[in-house]
């Protein structure tokens, strides 16, 4: 799904983003070499980028208990 329609930055591209060390909306843009135009995909992308973190972090303890 698009989050930011002006510069056409799907979800996977702000998960692969924040794997790579993003931590805002404009080092997501950053990351995909894009800048932001109107702003209004701020919100989404910050809440994207929560639930990335939220979530690589959720599975990682799992990864090293199977070890």
């Amino acid at each position: 799904m698009f989050i930011c329609i002006c510069q056409a930055i799907r979800e996977r591209e702000i998960d692969a983003a924040v794997r790579a060390g993003a931590r805002r909306p404009a080092d997501v843009f950053r990351a995909c070499g894009k800048a932001p135009q109107c702003g209004s995909c701020a919100c989404d992308m910050r809440e994207r980028i929560s639930q990335t973190i939220a979530r690589d972090q959720a599975v990682a303890p799992n990864l090293l208990a199977a070890d």
